[in-house]
């Protein structure tokens, strides 16, 4: 449990978030205390061109573990949208009304319904008060968010976490359940399970031929088309594949970044000022943050099931990912050369050194090339110039320069998931290029699998990968020899 003095601390940073950087939706809060009654757990939805699909997303919203639900859905535009665009958030709005009857309107652009699982409150940010441009996702997410935080200051909600999904999320029954019987209390986050296209794509059942590269057990193969759910279990292994190589490279930045999975405690949330304002990767950026006040944690229930449709919302991404496979400018999927793991792990051995009391004190550059020497797979030139080169060594030495309690702690931040990124792509642009997925799998050696991973039905290669992603646990200290 918290002490006294981070409670304190927390509060402050909440009631100053709330002040100087909340959304003004978040003026909500005073309407809706008088209007409902007390709510156990709060969820956000961001809406954008969903149409009456995203009725089907609200139904599967669970009962609430402690008590009524409170769902803020944010349908949203910005004016500049594709005229379709606009039409299917009408279509939206009008299948609520068809769903749920005439709502009480509780402000010029929010209205409340009654749901099965507690109250629907629905922001339009659609129809006239439409988003700022290039703000998009991470706007969205954040006016929901804002308003639930503001709900859990009031306590008119009684669960610390503020959840949020997307509109072609299903919702699994324990939902809300797993966030309950959490035990860990340095948690900012809370990151659910999740499967694409599992359950309800009409697909799914098309029966397999052998030479039929739409059968979602085929492994796609260049020039070869595909369907949807086979490109989205494709992108999900490249997904658990990476975080499987971060693990093994002992970074602290060892989890997915997926906005539709994410439960997130309103103590961190005020504290890193929110989802950023972006149009894509907000999800990342967020837990990059949330990464430095608090431990990013896996719940263990059952998954979501994420939505294999393809997308042009954002630029990159797993609609994104998914359109490029269809549309044939990517024939298969690609990922990163396992070798650049063994990289990063040499990178991450050399600062564990470096704030070990208790080994001799080496350089950090002597640390690295210890480490490039005992693994085959890395070239000690390439390594330093490197990490060089993504300025790596220079911001670790700065904060080694100022020895004390906290030299650990800044050379984790200073080299976070972000820097992490940069790196990985460093490298890949030094020569080391990315590889098809299949021959990355069979190549890694953090991975092993019950057979070559081009002989495997996709679906049984997802589930197998899953199944190490769940074994593999978070490490404890940076690197490991």
């Amino acid at each position: 449990m918290e002490s006294a003095t981070q409670f304190a601390h927390a509060a402050k940073a909440t009631v100053k978030y709330l002040s100087q950087h909340a959304e003004l939706e978040a003026q909500l809060r005073t309407t809706i205390a008088a209007r409902c009654g007390q709510f156990a757990h709060g969820l956000t939805i961001p809406s954008y061109a969903e149409g009456k699909g995203v009725s089907d997303c609200l139904k599967t919203v669970p009962s609430g573990a402690r008590g009524p639900v409170l769902i803020v859905l944010v349908v949203n535009a910005p004016r500049e949208a594709p005229a379709s665009v606009h039409v299917s958030n009408a279509d939206s709005l009008e299948v609520l009304r068809a769903e749920y009857g005439a709502p009480e309107v509780i402000a010029s652009e929010a209205y409340l319904y009654p749901h099965p699982a507690g109250s629907l409150v629905v922001i339009d940010r659609a129809s006239q008060n439409f988003l700022p441009p290039r703000k998009g996702v991470g706007l969205a997410r954040k006016i929901g968010s804002d308003l639930l935080l503001a709900l859990i200051e009031d306590k008119r909600i009684s669960s610390p976490w503020i959840h949020c999904s997307d509109a072609d999320v299903h919702f699994c029954s324990d939902y809300f359940e797993q966030v309950n019987t959490h035990h860990g209390e340095e948690a900012s986050a809370l990151l659910y399970r999740f499967n694409h296209g599992t359950g309800f794509e009409e697909f799914d059942d098309a029966p397999p031929g052998p030479n039929n590269a739409l059968d979602q057990g085929s492994p796609i193969r260049p020039g070869e088309s595909i369907r949807p759910n086979q490109a989205a279990l494709e992108y999900e292994i490249s997904l658990r594949y990476y975080v499987l190589g971060l693990r093994f490279a002992g970074s602290h930045h060892a989890f997915h970044s997926i906005g539709s999975t994410l439960a997130i405690h309103a103590n961190a949330y005020a504290k890193v000022r929110g989802f950023p304002k972006r149009e894509a990767a907000e999800d990342f950026y967020l837990l990059n943050k949330l990464a430095k006040v608090g431990q990013i944690e896996r719940l263990e229930g059952s998954p979501l099931l994420l939505s294999s449709r393809s997308s042009f919302r954002v630029p990159f991404g797993t609609g994104a990912a998914i359109r490029q496979l269809l549309e044939g400018s990517e024939s298969h999927v690609v990922t990163y050369d396992p070798k650049i793991f063994h990289y990063l792990r040499a990178w991450h051995n050399a600062l564990r050194q470096m704030f070990d009391s208790s080994r001799p004190g080496n350089s950090l550059v002597e640390w690295l090339r210890t480490f490039a020497y005992k693994d085959p797979l890395i070239e000690s030139a390439r390594l330093i110039e490197t990490l060089a080169e993504v300025g790596a060594i220079s911001t670790a030495e700065k904060s080694l320069a100022t020895p004390g309690s906290q030299t650990k702690k800044r050379l984790l931040d200073g080299f976070d998931g972000f820097r992490t990124l940069k790196f990985v792509h460093a490298l890949r642009a030094s020569g080391l290029k990315s590889l098809p997925l299949h021959d990355a799998l069979d190549q890694a050696s953090f991975i092993t699998l019950s057979a070559r991973a081009e002989t495997k039905r996709t679906r049984d290669l997802a589930q197998e990968i899953e199944f190490l992603e769940m074994l593999e646990t978070s490490a404890g200290v940076i690197g490991s020899e």
